[in-house]
């Protein structure tokens, strides 16, 4: 019996056990489906294998942003290629626009060095090989005086004076215009246009790049002409020192001195002659027009003056104002050759001072004074 108490007894424990186990199920069974997973947490296996395959899945990931990002470089490095071509220039291949940043900057600036390196040579073989100096180029960029298809009509008959006229004088030089010396009315047309008081029908007449209408006749003849005419180039009625003091006034400059000091020190320069004055220190000469006009020799009247003496008047008249161009008008015609050749020596050496260099120009038919200079303009 006890036997069979000990089979129920066993039985029972089975029965319970089971009892157990299934009211364990309904408990999981019951229980929020958020905490099934936690039976995961022992599978060492199963860790592994997610991790490495979160790991695969990263790097495949990133490989891809790397192609797309490599095309985005090579379509960038294409653009670029395109544009550089159209624009006709040269560019670094298109593989190294995908480059790190640090080595296409470096790159970048070899490249400028090397465009720099060969444009400087480039400059450089142009001016070696070239025609002309490059102060000669610079010059001749910007004439200091030039015509431009001029053309002046007869105003009575309609006829051409000229017609076309087309010259250029050059900074720093001294040129001759050689003109037909049976035609005066051309002479006197093209002294006429050049000095300003004759605008052409057509065309310009340019000092450097401004054209004569465009300036007023003060800035013109005031400031950047001196003109010595064949008639007329003095007033007879006043002295030498007088005619040089009324054109500054006139001009309306001013001047570092006193205008009679200037107008002494220009008739020295021009070598006119010594006055009283000449045995002072400077610091002690007069600063007004009566002290100058008491020097002998500057207080002569031009009208009593020799035609040399005159002549270096009228050069001194021409420079007192410091104009970057002179034009002369047969300056030497009433001379004798000695002369003459003291007044074209003179007025070549206005081309470069101490402080000025000017543009001389010399309208002339006579060959002979016109071969005494740099330049010669045959316009006959």
């Amino acid at each position: 019996m006890s036997d069979d108490k000990t089979k129920h007894t066993a039985d029972d424990v089975d029965d319970m056990a089971g009892a157990d186990a299934r009211n364990t199920a309904d408990m999981h069974d019951d229980a929020p489906e958020t905490i099934a997973y936690t039976i995961d947490y022992g599978d060492d296996d199963a860790d592994v294998g997610a991790i490495a395959g979160i790991d695969d899945d990263a790097r495949v990931a990133d490989g891809a942003d790397g192609a797309d990002a490599t095309a985005d470089d090579n379509t960038t490095a294409d653009a670029v290629g395109e544009l550089a071509a159209d624009l006709d220039m040269s560019t670094t291949d298109d593989d190294d626009i995908g480059n790190e940043s640090g080595t296409g900057n470096a790159n970048g600036a070899d490249d400028a060095t090397d465009d720099a390196t060969t444009l400087s040579s480039t400059l450089d073989r142009s001016i070696r090989h070239g025609v002309h100096d490059a102060d000669d180029a610079v010059f001749r960029s910007y004439p200091m005086l030039a015509c431009d298809h001029v053309t002046v009509d007869d105003r009575k008959t309609g006829e051409h004076i000229w017609d076309g006229l087309t010259l250029r004088c050059e900074a720093g030089t001294a040129v001759a215009i050689l003109v037909d010396g049976d035609d005066d009315r051309r002479h006197n047309t093209l002294v006429a246009l050049l000095t300003g008081f004759l605008a052409p029908k057509s065309g310009r007449v340019l000092t450097k790049t401004t054209p004569f209408t465009d300036l007023t006749p003060l800035e013109l003849r005031g400031h950047r002409i001196g003109a010595i005419l064949a008639v007329a180039p003095l007033r007879g009625d006043l002295s030498a020192a007088a005619n040089l003091i009324y054109t500054m006034d006139a001009s309306g400059r001013n001047f570092l001195k006193p205008i009679p000091v200037v107008a002494q020190d220009l008739l020295r320069a021009v070598g006119f002659g010594t006055t009283d004055d000449d045995t002072h220190d400077a610091a002690a000469r007069v600063e007004d027009n009566a002290a100058v006009a008491s020097a002998d020799r500057s207080r002569t009247l031009v009208r009593d003056l020799d035609a040399v003496d005159a002549a270096r008047v009228a050069v001194a008249r021409a420079v007192a104002t410091d104009p970057d161009i002179i034009v002369a008008d047969e300056p030497t015609a009433a001379l004798n050759d000695d002369d003459a050749r003291t007044i074209l020596d003179l007025l070549r050496a206005q081309v470069k001072t101490d402080t000025k260099t000017r543009t001389v120009i010399v309208v002339t038919a006579d060959p002979d004074v016109a071969s005494c200079f740099d330049d010669v303009i045959d316009v006959r």
